[in-house]
């Protein structure tokens, strides 16, 4: 039996993250980062000129130059490990398991309890795009094609249907009214955009 895996938004504000490795990886990481309100810090023996531009924007990140230590995996709820050396991220990953924290080990889906997506952003919607780990340049080329598909003004377009949303719940507080408006301004969406002829 081949088993799925489970998609899920984690809300990780306040949570305590560490990126082991300084490389691509730790960029491509810190990008998917960027917005969640994380407690984030960085530690790698050699940290690339794009991680370093990178984290100018946010002083707040804490970054260290040096190798990473058992004490380093200490009071974290999540662990990115993606240094260019496997047996680091192994032993790692093993040390991370045994303090039950979630560990993704980049490139290597065998030692992951978890797998990141592609991210799409339309305003307030997100879709995640996951190929389980197996060839994340498909994730990206399949996130590239959303972004085309889905132009910059549909995300303001978005944010007015929350919008919307939010204030029909003080103009119409019956719910089942609400429910009717709602489908209402949806089909009416559909029959604009999606079943022209």
């Amino acid at each position: 039996m081949i088993f799925k895996k489970y998609p899920i938004f984690l809300n990780l504000e306040n949570k305590n993250i560490l990126i082991v490795g300084g490389g691509n990886a730790c960029l491509e990481k810190l990008n998917g980062l960027e917005y969640t309100g994380a407690k984030i810090q960085v530690i790698s023996i050699e940290i690339s000129d794009e991680v370093k531009t990178f984290l100018t924007k946010y002083p707040e990140i804490k970054i260290e130059e040096r190798p990473v230590r058992e004490e380093d995996l200490c009071h974290r709820d999540i662990i990115f490990l993606g240094t260019n050396d496997p047996e680091t991220n192994q032993k790692f990953r093993t040390l991370a398991k045994e303090k039950g924290i979630w560990v993704n080990s980049v490139d290597d889906p065998k030692n992951c309890d978890f797998y990141s997506s592609s991210t799409v952003s339309v305003g307030p919607v997100q879709f995640a795009i996951s190929t389980d780990g197996k060839f994340a340049g498909v994730s990206s080329t399949l996130r590239k094609l959303f972004e085309e598909i889905l132009p910059e003004e549909d995300h303001e377009l978005m944010e007015t249907l929350f919008e919307m949303r939010r204030n029909l719940k003080e103009i119409l507080p019956d719910h089942q009214e609400r429910r009717l408006a709602l489908k209402e301004i949806i089909q009416n969406l559909n029959s604009k955009y999606f079943h022209n002829s």
